[in-house]
């Protein structure tokens, strides 16, 4: 999933913000900026998941080797396939009770990843 994230590297992005309330859960995530470039504002985003099934937030280096296994490339990305969609699927009554396909993205920053599971793809707004 290509979007304006994308022009740092994940490492370069912070997660300044996390609420969470009736199914909306909104990011807000921060540009890092070095010495040299703190003359500017640094560019803030809102990722917004209106419909927010299911997440989970962890350390970056909490992952397993095969984090990136079937993700798509970017900041903000989707999953082809993963194990948190098949617990999902396999252990609780999400997908019975659920209308729509859902689907599994996550969100990389510095110090945290994001993993949503929702049936709506998230949108980002540029708040800087």
């Amino acid at each position: 999933m290509k979007t304006e994230l994308d022009i740092h590297n994940y490492q370069k992005w912070s997660l300044e913000n996390f609420q969470y309330r009736d199914r909306l859960l909104t990011l807000t995530v921060e540009e890092m900026l070095t010495e040299k470039e703190r003359l500017r504002e640094p560019k803030r985003y809102l990722v917004i998941f209106t419909n927010a099934i299911c997440f989970q937030v962890y350390d970056e280096c909490d992952h397993r080797e095969d984090f990136h296994i079937d993700r798509e490339v970017g900041v903000l990305a989707k999953y082809r396939s993963s194990r948190l969609l098949e617990h999902v699927k396999n252990d609780t009554v999400i997908f019975d009770t659920e209308v729509g396909l859902l689907e599994h993205y996550s969100l990389m920053t510095t110090d945290e990843f994001v993993h949503v599971i929702t049936s709506a793809e998230p949108r980002l707004v540029n708040v800087t």
